[in-house]
This record gives C-alpha cells, sequence and structure tokens, in this order.
C-alpha cells in the first residue's frame, strides 16, 4: 500500500519531502526544533504546481538541488516570527550553494564566498516568469536588479529569497 501524503484541514498538502530524482530539497525547522521543517510545509495546490513547474525547469538548467523551507503550517496557524506563510501561497527557499550542497548545512548567505549569485539569478527569474507570482523578497541588490522589478528587499531576506503567489480568481 502506498503511503498517502499528509494534508490538513484545508485541503492543502505537504510537500513532498524526498521524492526520488526531486530538483529541490526540504530544510528548516519549527520553534528551533530539529527535524521538524516537513510541518510548516503545507501548500496550496496552485503553490505545489509552481514549484514542480520551477523544479522541472531548474533540472534542465542546473544538476545543483534548490532548498524549499517554510510555506505553511497545517491548518494555518502562526509560527516562528512570521506573520505571514499562513495561507499556503508562500514559501522560502534558498540562494543556490555554489558547491551543491543540500539540508541543514547548505545555509548560504548572500554575503557568502559559497554563494552563487548567477545561478540564484537563474532560479528567481524561472520563479518570476511565472504568471502566478505576486511577489519575491531577496536582499541582494544585484539580483533585483539582474531579475527588475518583482524582487524588493525586505528585513531578514539575506539567506533565503521569499515567493508569493496570488491565487487565480475563481470563475463565476
Amino acid at each position: 500500500m502506498l503511503p498517502i501524503q499528509p494534508k490538513d484541514q484545508r485541503g492543502y498538502f505537504m510537500l513532498p519531502q524526498a521524492p526520488e530524482d526531486a530538483g529541490y530539497y526540504v530544510y528548516g525547522n519549527v520553534d528551533h526544533k530539529p527535524n521538524s521543517g516537513h510541518l510548516a510545509q503545507y501548500a496550496h495546490s496552485a503553490l505545489l504546481t509552481l514549484i514542480f513547474s520551477v523544479e522541472r525547469l531548474w533540472q534542465t538548467r542546473d544538476n545543483r538541488k534548490f532548498g524549499i523551507g517554510n510555506i505553511s503550517l497545517a491548518d494555518g496557524t502562526e509560527f516562528h516570527e512570521h506573520a505571514s506563510h499562513r495561507k499556503g501561497i508562500e514559501m522560502d527557499c534558498r540562494p543556490i550553494h555554489k558547491d551543491g550542497l543540500t539540508g541543514q548545512a547548505a545555509r548560504v548567505s548572500r554575503f557568502d564566498t559559497f554563494y552563487d549569485r548567477e545561478a540564484t539569478i537563474l532560479l528567481i527569474c524561472l520563479f518570476a516568469e511565472q504568471a502566478s507570482v505576486q511577489r519575491i523578497y531577496f536582499n541582494d541588490d544585484k539580483v533585483q536588479v539582474a531579475v527588475g522589478g518583482k524582487v524588493k528587499s525586505f528585513p531578514n531576506h539575506d539567506d533565503h529569497f521569499h515567493v508569493e503567489i496570488q491565487l487565480p480568481v475563481a470563475k463565476k
């Protein structure tokens, strides 16, 4: 019997944690508890679609994986210092690490020598080109210039970028 992907009461699924041959890895923790990041990775189906689409595009351009962190806790409760990340339509991603590290060890800031700006620009462009992406926060001004008006600065966004989508309007 196949395991069932965890789903919360809103109908949001947990991002698959270690799919074979995926172009992403997952990271993070909730309330500083090790190995609890999966608890904050419940996503609206539109965000999952975006993630899987960008992941496939990324894999055609780079063999490294990109890191996905906070999305939303089950049921959209507040956590950490996040006033956001409650609707399943926002996610955090790590900048690309030059040596391809994954997992908790792959944390990288825009100030680190092992930060790969060019690859990070490529990844952020893949997100920014998607019609559903409403905003991206990342504090690297060179990335902001390269990607254009969709990327803005926001406090504490030096070691990850934040992607938020707009949900499609329901047809009547």
